[in-house]
């Protein structure tokens, strides 16, 4: 998938309201790592957007939410956008161009030999997904899910890491750079062990494009 995109829209929108200050303030989700690291100073997202505003002459001010949460950032009249939020959440909002986008897939342990190759098949299967996955990964995921009793969504994405290792779940639904980035920090900060996977691409690329809002 393509991670930079075309950042007019988000400009323009931002500009009409951050009047004459110079302060944007940006929502971003909480430690969403490598795009938005823990203590939200930095990370791929947050550097994205604050190198496009800064060819404005604006400087962000991140704002962060829980992930359950941001999509209603835009309702705090402090909050001038919300970075990763689609249109698939339905705010009435002026929307950026896609400026960045994630590789989600569903990860399963190698040494299960499982195999996935539509969304309605993780329904056999205990599933652990990102926060809000449901809205975003299609009408066949947002059925699976509803339809599961094994189905639940996190906003620990390290939890997810953890529990397929322990073979507390049998499907991780996540990003892969964001998968690969927990593997490291399990063996790192946590000296947890990990194991051999197989990513299932059962979502048509792009998975999920990234734009800003900003009221309209």
């Amino acid at each position: 998938m393509g991670r930079l995109l075309l950042l007019g829209s988000l400009l323009l929108a931002l500009a009409a309201n951050a009047h004459a200050a110079k302060i944007v303030k940006v929502a971003f989700g909480e430690s969403l790592e490598p795009y938005v690291m823990e203590g939200g100073k930095s990370g791929l997202e947050v550097e994205i957007v604050r190198a496009a505003l800064q060819e404005r002459g604006y400087r962000i001010e991140p704002v962060f939410f829980s992930q359950p949460r941001l999509p209603m950032a835009l309702k705090n009249k402090d909050i001038d956008a919300v970075a990763t939020v689609g249109e698939q959440a339905g705010l009435q909002a002026e929307y950026s161009d896609v400026y960045i986008s994630y590789e989600d897939v569903a990860i399963t342990l190698s040494s299960r030999r499982i195999q996935l190759h539509q969304a309605k098949e993780l329904g056999a299967y205990r599933v652990l997904a990102f926060s809000l996955a449901r809205q975003y990964l299609g009408e066949a995921f947002k059925d699976m899910a509803r339809s599961n009793p094994n189905y639940a969504e996190t906003a620990n994405q390290v939890d997810q890491n953890r529990l397929l290792y322990r073979g507390s779940v049998d499907v991780v639904v996540a990003d892969r750079n964001i998968f690969a980035w927990m593997n490291h920090k399990l063996a790192t900060q946590f000296k947890e062990k990990t194991a051999p996977v197989d990513i299932h691409r059962l979502f048509a690329p792009p998975c999920t494009g990234w734009p800003s809002a900003a009221p309209p």
